[in-house]
């Protein structure tokens, strides 16, 4: 895990669970995870604060993990990247 970008991270949350908004302990999420794909996408877009109900929630129900998947997509398209630089920085797929 990129240290700066844990930092960043948290700093951006400021304490609060970035999908419930609840000050409760925070753990890091990955939003592009997978096979490698997890560390070499890791960037400030693509992590997320989560509580534990919420990180839970993140990684077993398909809703709550598209939508992050698309948030983070159209931050990126926000951001000027281009269609297929998009799709490598999640991976290799488009949401």
């Amino acid at each position: 895990m990129d240290k700066q970008v844990y930092k960043a991270v948290l700093e951006r949350a400021g304490g609060l669970c970035e999908l419930c908004f609840q000050y409760k302990p925070l753990q890091l999420h990955h939003i592009i995870s997978g096979s490698g794909k997890r560390k070499q996408h890791e960037t400030v877009e693509s992590c997320i604060m989560l509580c534990v109900d919420c990180h839970r929630a993140a990684h077993n129900d398909f809703r709550v993990n598209r939508l992050l998947k698309k948030t983070v997509q159209l931050v990126y398209m926000c951001e000027g990247y281009t269609i297929d630089q998009v799709r490598r920085m999640m991976g290799g797929k488009l949401y």
